[in-house]
Order: C-alpha cells, then structure tokens, then sequence
C-alpha cells in the first residue's frame, strides 16, 4: 500500500511540473541565478505560445541570461530581436558593462529601431484588410479576427507576413475587428485591438429597401413610438345586451333591464292579527 501512495505522489509531482509553462520555469532558474539552465528554458519557451508581453520578457531573459554567462555575440542578437518586437525595452545600467556592452551594441546597429505597425482597415466591398509594416524577423503569420456586433465569437483568416491579409464581411453590416502578427509557435509579437477591446468599423454599404425597411420596423416597435395608442385606456363598448372591452375581453354585464314585475295590490288592515 505504501508503494502504492509513492507512485501515485510521483506521477502527481511529474504532472504539476510538466504543466508548469517554459517561461515561469526559465524566470525562476534566472532568480536562482543558473543563467545556463535559465537559457535553455527561455528557449523551450519561445517554442510555446505566448502573449506579446510574454514574448518580450522571453527574449530579454535570453539575451540577459546569455550576457552573464559571457555569450557577448548571441545576447546581442537576442537584444536585437527584443528591441525589433519592444523599442523602448531597456536594461539596468546597474548591471555593469558585461550585460551593457551587448545591449548598447545592438540598439547601436539598430540606429533607430522600428517599431512595427499593423494596418487595419475596411474596403468597400465590407472586407477588411491588414498589413504589417516593419514587423520582426521572427514574424511569419498574419490573424486577423472578425464578428459582427453581438456575435458570441470571432471567425479568424490567416496569412502570411507581410500581407495584405484580406478578411470576409458582410458589407451591410457594422464589424467588430481585432489583429495580431505572430511567430511560428503562434507568440504575439504585434498586435491592434484585441478580443476585450475590438475595433469597430461601420457598413460601407446600404441594405437592399426590403431588408431596411424590415430593420426600420423592427426598430420603431422597439423604441417605443406609437406607445401612446397602446397604453390609452381601453373603454367597453355595447353589442347587444353584453358589454365588451375593446382588447376582446367580455365584461359579461347584462345591460337590458328586465320587464316590469306586476303585482296584485296588498290586503292592508288596521288590525293586527
């Protein structure tokens, strides 16, 4: 029995850190300082999807963790890579001339590096269009993600860098628009919009008359117009000797006054019996 609790622990722990993502293994290695070890998890970690965030701290972690261990050349080419997908990255000047040295020698042979830029746009004929300008070298795929205004889901189009990327849509109707360019293992390295906060662009055609005079329709009953002829109060009205409400409800009154009941005239007396 106690064999058994061991195997079952074991095959629990195996799984716990088989699930642990690449990244957060490689940012802990990095803390411990086992920068080789570090190195090697940032890379398992660029072969994972990720977000663009996740994708900048990857490849800051790999040029940093290739800078303390000497590897002048190779962190500055990951520094390149960082600074392609992120300009403004930067590292501590405290960190001295050994991690410096590298960075300041890729953004030298950068000059000015570019910060990449996604075009979306809407044709006339409703599809939308995207572009990537200046994207990073490790960019090889185009999404882009498009629903209409109250659709539970987004349908994506994939393509390849640079584009143009061309998206279908209904031309009558307003879309909902979010884009990214991504690499290979599907990391974020630019994006426009996003699935919480989408671009919205608006119908670049008119409805055929019957579809918009149906949607004028449905949007009067919706507003309320003409509420004041369906909350007037609704008086009975007389059809023969039943009285009936104008809504189709039979007040069930008998409005005939029955004949006149005739009598013998009273035996009065003074007398009581």
């Amino acid at each position: 029995m106690r064999a058994l609790w061991v195997l079952l622990l074991c095959l629990v722990s195996t799984s716990a850190f088989g699930a642990e993502r690449a990244l957060i293994r490689a940012e802990k290695l990095f803390e411990a300082l086992e920068f080789d070890a570090a190195a090697a998890a940032f890379e398992d970690a660029l072969r994972e999807p990720g977000t663009r965030q996740e994708r900048i701290r990857t490849w800051k972690g790999l040029a940093l963790s290739e800078a303390f261990m000497g590897e002048a050349k190779r962190a500055q080419a990951h520094f390149e890579m960082l600074l392609s997908i992120e300009p403004d990255a930067d590292v501590s000047r405290g960190l001295g001339p050994k991690i410096r040295k590298p960075y300041d020698a890729a953004r030298k042979k950068l000059k000015e590096p570019k910060r990449a830029a996604l075009s979306v746009e809407r044709r006339d004929d409703g599809r939308v269009k995207v572009t990537v300008e200046d994207a990073p070298a490790v960019a090889t795929e185009l999404a882009v993600y498009v629903r209409a205004p109250g659709e539970p889901s987004f349908t994506v189009t994939e393509g390849a860098v640079p584009g143009p990327l061309l998206a279908e849509a209904d031309a009558v109707r307003a879309v909902e628009v979010y884009a990214v360019a991504r690499d290979a293992a599907d990391g974020v390295l630019v994006e426009k919009g996003s699935a919480e906060a989408p671009l919205r662009f608006e119908a670049t055609r008119q409805p055929p008359p019957a579809v918009a005079s149906a949607r004028n329709a449905a949007r009067e009953a919706g507003s309320g117009e003409g509420s004041e002829e369906r909350t007037r109060p609704v008086w009975p009205w007389v059809a023969g000797s039943v009285g009936v409400v104008a809504a189709g409800v039979v007040a069930g009154i008998l409005l005939t006054q029955p004949a006149e009941l005739k009598l013998p005239p009273a035996q009065r007396t003074e007398r009581l019996p």
